[in-house]
């Protein structure tokens, strides 16, 4: 082993993976400037582009993903590509062995957390949802604990090893308020990708509003390269909107707001909730084991946020329930003060906390 302390985080993919693994990473190295951070993802994902311009040192996979998949490429995954890709993770340390693997989630997880195992180096994993998925199911039996950002997610997993830490949400993030504004402002967030339902059904929702008389401003974050078609939608509904491709200052964002619409990724929900933003969930129907309803379902049982499932979202129930929210202050301040007593407030200490023990490090500095 290395005398310095080292932590590799594997997984990603997607934005709920990657950015859970960021926030893990940024906090561990604040708490401990000594400890050596890697991480192991796939060229296909995320990560592929935001880690090395991030300067981050990560191993990059050549792997498909088997969700999905025809069984041809479930064949040719399980039975060459992964053997292959533990193989070269296991050479990758060969110079510099972690620790303690941290499995994120996505299939370079499952990589990193095979080398470890066979490597005989500690593994935790990191369910950021309120259902665990699959692979973090039949992999906990054998790894030291779960940390999970979602109370909810403990009935699927082994008590003994599952450990409630919540989502890091950025400090930045943390420290806005909820506040009133004149004309109220409503946002809309479709995650990184943008969400083509939001996009087709709010502009609308939001033309009703109009035709009720109701005063009120938008921001809508439509994703990737969709920003022009929604400014149209608004342009045609006579609706004044700031339409952005993508949010770099959520800080900003959050604080510009009397109410959000937004899908429920696990990360969404966390800083939604800590941010005390009243919100109306339109859950990703095909997520997952339909995680991202049982994500929203977490913070509605609260009274924080309500859900409108997708298959019952017409553009008129859409604007009946942002009318009901929007415009009474009352019960934006009532959703806002269940929405932050619900959210998890210390994750950061209780992850660093959790990995601490399998780490070379007298304390933790958090």
């Amino acid at each position: 082993m290395t005398m310095k302390p080292t932590l590799s985080i594997a997984g990603g993919g997607t934005g709920g993976h990657v950015m859970p693994a960021l926030a893990l990473a940024d906090a561990a190295r604040e708490a401990w400037p000594e400890l050596s951070v890697q991480f192991i993802g796939a060229e296909r994902g995320l990560e592929a582009t935001l880690l090395p311009e991030r300067g981050e040192d990560v191993l990059l996979l050549s792997m498909h993903s088997v969700q999905g998949a025809g069984l041809a490429q479930k064949i040719r995954v399980l039975l060459w590509e992964l053997p292959k890709a533990v193989l070269q993770v296991r050479s990758h340390w060969k110079s510099k062995p972690p620790h303690l693997v941290v499995g994120v989630g996505g299939y370079a997880s499952v990589t990193g957390v095979l080398a470890a195992l066979v490597s005989r180096i500690p593994v935790i994993l990191y369910e950021q949802n309120a259902v665990p998925g699959m692979v973090n199911r039949k992999l906990v039996r054998f790894c030291k604990k779960i940390m999970l950002g979602f109370a909810e997610a403990a009935r699927l997993l082994p008590a003994e090893k599952s450990v409630m830490t919540g989502n890091i949400v950025r400090a930045d993030i943390s420290a806005t308020s909820h506040s009133a504004h004149t004309p109220p402002r409503l946002l809309v967030l479709g995650g990184s990708q943008g969400a083509l339902f939001l996009n087709d059904h709010i502009p609308a929702a939001c033309q009703l509003l109009k035709e009720r008389g109701h005063s009120f401003e938008v921001t809508h974050v439509a994703g990737n390269q969709k920003a022009d078609a929604v400014i149209d939608s608004y342009q045609k509904a006579g609706v004044d909107a700031e339409v952005l491709e993508f949010c770099s200052d959520m800080p900003s964002l959050y604080n510009s707001g009397d109410m959000m619409i937004a899908r429920s990724g696990a990360m969404t929900v966390g800083e939604v909730a800590i941010c005390g933003m009243p919100t109306i969930f339109v859950p990703l129907p095909h997520a997952a084991d339909n995680h991202q309803y049982y994500n929203a379902r977490a913070m509605a049982e609260s009274g924080g946020a309500i859900i409108v499932e997708q298959k019952l979202g017409s553009v008129e129930h859409l604007a009946d329930e942002i009318e009901t929210i929007l415009f009474d202050a009352n019960r934006l301040k009532e959703m806002s003060s269940a929405a932050k007593s619900w959210a998890t407030a210390d994750a950061k200490a209780m992850q660093l906390k959790t990995i601490s023990r399998y780490l070379p490090l007298s304390e933790v500095n958090a």
